[in-house]
């Protein structure tokens, strides 16, 4: 059995064909009605009824925070070749200037608070700050920094109070365009212009390689407790975290990705009504299938405060919303005393009475040789007494400091490197690399192979059509709200198996005797196939306008865009075959635009017997291409369409219409690597496939 695909023929046509050739089928698809924001919020997350389940989900939580911040596979340790200096003395505490390699050239920048009494090794605070301008040295009535880090330090923890990048001493990356954060000297404002533009962070080719503002930030903060841990008067197992506003979503992300983290306290920020609103907050695909809510039940069973406040916009009903909902997460461990929530009165804030609760949480629970500081002052003193806290006040930085560029060449350069040493050296490292990435690639997508038992049909009536029997399918995920259409044509023999078209919605139906779909279905179908295509998000039939999709606050954060959707949707499909027909063999054909779409399905899946998609004269290789045909935050750093490629060459993989800067050499000798070469075939001509 043979049969033909020619690819000319379908381009042809492509271009002739009505985009109205195909009378669209009823839908009930809800994803784009689903879109949201962080101003626009709505709590979603898998839901779980046992321990068993959440532990599961819990590591699932993990990977997918560090993959969305471009840290899967972690980046190397290099030294931090840290430098602490300028120390001064306090009453009851030590103050020093710090700074540190998180990447090499690129600085954490911090001041260090030591206790100058007590018996160490002491309990250690990573201490973040949010969006106030004044950053690590904000020190007013809603948040006073030096008064947390000295009050820290007076009841014997050592405190890092690390910037935020773009903020105070942190200058070699901006943070956002709508505020200059200001620097101060002591307790006094530096002067400065707002009205000087100050750029946003923004650099969509390094974001293909999982770099971002929110990732950065987060690998100095893992960065930062590697620091802690290196100090002599630290006891590695007793180190928290605590910030509010946007440090209250560092405290979150740090206490997820870093299992060092004994002990948290996120203030004000914790919301399942409403979520951050930074660019730092919002990296892309973090949200989609996670919230703040789930992230600090995964961190169960370990001390949890939650700090809230009556008129804060995130958290204002924390005691009745956010509270018994990760509370559920303690109680499958029995852990609920270990879980606690704070609510005052008041707005927005890290302030005297907030800090209060923080400090008697982490005494108890990080075991302090000291009480409790019980009646703070709101607005320290000390900055006065101390002088100048930056780090570089001149803004002048050590020698080995590397501009923003390079440090961003050096994370691609690393990426790359680390993506060749984890290809599989011949045929016996597939299963294992299959097995890694195979998952990873779905994460980095943001698409799901859905249980067998999930997949829910109905079937219309059968017609005859081109002399075969057609009908429609739709098909969906439980609880899902995706609703795609399948057409089916067959003309009775069925010995030589399923083959799957995804095509534009501008090629017209199976059901059309003229159309492109329709004129290949009629050649498999007299070779003994029953022909699928693909409708919904996979043709571009649901598609959204990226104008509305580009309507909602960082949307790639929190929704699929039609690619993602697009992807999902062909994988839908093939386990509604598979689910039907389970033992016949199934080839898939993408074509035009559609041919990426297959390729990144199938590689996700590993159920099809045969590939052949079309590159559409692109090179998904070439990054400038890529961050159209598949724009999503860390894809390089899991292989992107080579690893798709990988995936599918144990099997027979055709790759047609690649432009002439694609490396077919690359491929053909991975291939040939594994013991795979015979599989793959890359061709500009048409191509016969038996």
């Amino acid at each position: 059995m043979r049969f033909l695909l020619s690819v000319s023929l379908f381009l042809a046509v492509f271009a002739t064909v009505s985009p109205n050739a195909a009378t669209p089928a009823p839908n009930t698809d809800t994803r784009a009605s689903s879109f949201i924001d962080p101003d626009h919020y709505v709590y979603r997350v898998p839901q779980v009824q046992t321990r068993e389940q959440w532990e599961a989900r819990q590591t699932v939580i993990r990977e997918e925070v560090l993959l969305r911040a471009g840290l899967w596979p972690e980046p190397p340790r290099t030294p931090l070749n840290a430098r602490i200096f300028d120390e001064k003395q306090g009453d009851g505490y030590t103050v020093a200037k710090v700074y540190f390699e998180s990447l090499p050239g690129f600085y954490g920048t911090a001041n260090l608070y030591r206790p100058t009494k007590g018996t160490p090794p002491y309990p250690a605070v990573l201490a973040t700050h949010g969006h106030w301008p004044n950053g690590r040295l904000v020190n007013v009535m809603d948040d006073s920094m030096p008064a947390r880090c000295i009050d820290f330090a007076r009841m014997g923890f050592v405190v890092l109070a690390i910037d935020m990048i773009g903020f105070e001493d942190s200058i070699q990356f901006p943070h956002v365009n709508y505020m200059n954060p200001i620097p101060v000297k002591a307790d006094v404002p530096l002067p400065v212009d707002t009205r000087n533009f100050s750029p946003d962070f923004n650099f969509p080719d390094a974001g293909l390689y999982g770099f971002s503002l929110g990732g950065l930030q987060l690998w100095n903060n893992i960065r930062a407790v590697d620091f802690l841990c290196s100090l002599p008067n630290v006891d590695p197992e007793r180190i928290g975290v605590t910030g509010a506003s946007g440090g209250g979503t560092q405290t979150v992300m740090l206490m997820t990705a870093d299992k060092r983290i004994k002990v948290a306290s996120p203030v004000c920020i914790v919301g399942a009504a409403k979520h951050p609103g930074c660019r730092c907050e919002n990296f892309p695909g973090l949200w989609l299938d996670t919230a703040m809510v789930e992230l600090c039940g995964a961190f169960a069973p370990k001390p949890l405060l939650l700090m809230s406040a009556t008129e804060d916009p995130w958290t204002n009903q924390a005691p009745t919303r956010e509270y018994p909902m990760i509370k559920k997460y303690y109680d499958f461990y029995g852990a609920g005393d270990k879980f606690k929530n704070v609510h005052i009165v008041g707005g927005h804030n890290y302030n005297a009475e907030s800090r209060v609760a923080v400090y008697s949480w982490f005494c108890a629970k990080l075991k302090s040789e000291f009480p409790p500081i019980e009646k703070p002052i709101s607005i320290s003193p000390e900055p006065k007494v101390l002088g100048d806290l930056r780090v570089f006040p001149d803004h002048i930085l050590p020698d080995s400091a590397r501009t923003a560029y390079q440090i961003m060449s050096d994370w691609k350069d690393m990426s790359e490197r680390e993506y060749q040493t984890m290809l599989p050296k011949s045929g016996a490292d597939w299963d294992g690399f299959a097995k890694t990435f195979r998952e990873k690639i779905a994460f980095a997508l943001a698409v799901e192979t859905p249980a067998t038992a999930d997949i829910e049909y109905t079937q219309s009536e059968t017609k005859n059509v081109l002399g075969g029997t057609y009908r429609t399918i739709t098909v969906g995920r439980k609880d899902k709200g995706d609703s795609i259409i399948l057409e089916s044509l067959n003309s009775g023999n069925l010995a030589a198996g399923n083959v799957i078209l995804v095509t534009p919605e501008t090629s017209g139906s199976l059901s059309q005797d003229k159309s492109a779909p329709g004129i290949e279905a009629r050649k498999y179908t007299k070779e003994g196939y029953r022909v699928y295509r693909v409708r919904g998000y996979a043709s571009g039939e649901l598609s959204v306008p990226k104008k509305t999709f580009d309507s909602y606050l960082w949307s790639p954060a929190y929704n699929r865009d039609n690619r993602q959707n697009g992807i999902q949707d062909v994988i839908t499909a093939i386990r509604y075959i598979k689910k039907v027909s389970p033992d016949r063999p199934l080839t898939i054909i993408g074509l035009g635009d559609c041919g990426i779409t297959a390729v990144m399905a199938c590689a996700v899946t590993g159920e099809t017997d045969k590939v052949i998609a079309d590159l559409n004269n692109s090179d998904p290789g070439y990054d400038p291409e890529l961050i159209t045909l598949l724009p999503y935050n860390g894809i390089r750093r899991v292989g992107d369409f080579r690893t798709a490629a990988i995936l599918l060459m144990n099997k027979p993989l055709t790759l047609l219409n690649p432009v002439g800067t694609f490396d077919k050499e690359w491929y053909e000798k991975t291939a040939k690597t594994m013991g795979m070469k015979g599989n793959l075939k890359i061709s500009e001509m048409a191509v016969s496939v038996k």
